[in-house]
Order: structure tokens, then C-alpha cells, then sequence
């Protein structure tokens, strides 16, 4: 529910400075390609900093480098979510053991998927600048300070003390 409260205050937000910023943007260079979870290499205010076509040659390089093939670790651990429903709908006593198990390949999929992320991520860092690293802190502390605001606006009003 919060989620889609953010999702929506963004896309009004957007909206209403759009009109202010569409001669700006016409001129801003476009960001970096997105990875698979909308953000380059877990940078997600990356596109908001100009990139020298040097930079942004090593970022697109490290972006399009070799990666573990996600699709097919998906497709494993969703047979693996497959198994623990089979061991959870077979009657009798279930194995624990074995859901134990396949939650620790699931998890061991994960780990390796955030590690990967990652590396990338201090790849990427690692061509930024100083001043660009700034811009990027300062627009994350921006947006976790709005996300504050709007979760204590849609927190539910405090019980009255008896």
C-alpha cells in the first residue's frame, strides 16, 4: 500500500515539474541503459549526474560486460520454489530437512545475485568522480528525506491516550 502511495506521489510529482523542466531535459544527456532492476548497477541516481563520453564509455563497458546468466538462475530457483510446493501439498509428514534445504539454494541464488550487483556497482563508482559521488549522496539523502515525510503523512493516526 505505501508503495503505491510513493509510486503515485512520484508520478504527481513528476507531472507537475514537468512543465519547468522540459526545456532543461531536452538538453541533459541520456542516462546510462537501466540494468534488470531499473538502476545502473545498483546506482540508481546515476542518469541525474553528466557523464564525460569517456565515463560513460567504461560504464556501458561494464554494464554490457560478462554476467552471470540471471534468466537461468531465475528459472532454477523457481523450480526450486516448485519443490518446496510439491513437499507442501504431498500428504503425509513433510521434510523439513529437505524445505531447509532448497530455502538455502534459493538463498545461495541470492547472495550470488547481490554480490554480482555488487561488483558492479563499485566498478561503476570507481569511474565517478569525488564531485559526482556528491551529487549522487545528495539526491539519495534528498529522496530518503521524502520518503520519511510521506510514510509519517500516511502513518496512521496516533490511538488517544485514555
Amino acid at each position: 500500500m505505501i508503495k503505491k502511495m510513493i509510486l503515485a506521489a512520484t508520478i504527481v510529482g513528476g507531472i507537475a515539474g514537468m512543465g519547468a523542466e522540459s526545456s532543461a531535459a531536452v538538453a541533459a544527456p541520456p542516462p546510462p541503459p537501466p540494468s534488470c532492476h531499473g538502476a545502473p548497477g545498483g546506482m540508481p541516481f546515476l542518469g541525474q549526474v553528466s557523464l564525460t563520453k569517456a565515463q560513460r564509455k567504461k560504464i556501458d563497458a561494464i554494464l554490457k560486460a560478462d554476467h552471470p546468466d540471471f534468466h537461468a538462475d531465475m528459472e532454477k530457483e523457481s523450480g526450486l520454489h516448485h519443490q518446496i510446493q510439491d513437499l507442501l501439498a504431498t500428504p503425509g509428514k513433510v521434510d523439513e530437512a529437505q524445505i531447509v534445504s532448497l530455502q538455502q539454494q534459493i538463498a545461495s541464488i541470492h547472495q550470488a545475485h547481490e554480490a554480482e550487483r555488487l561488483q558492479t556497482a563499485i566498478r561503476i563508482h570507481d569511474v565517478l568522480t569525488a564531485d559526482q559521488l556528491t551529487q549522487i549522496k545528495a539526491a539519495q539523502d534528498k529522496a530518503d528525506s521524502l520518503h520519511a515525510q510521506l510514510r509519517a503523512l500516511m502513518a496512521p493516526p496516533a490511538s488517544p491516550a485514555p
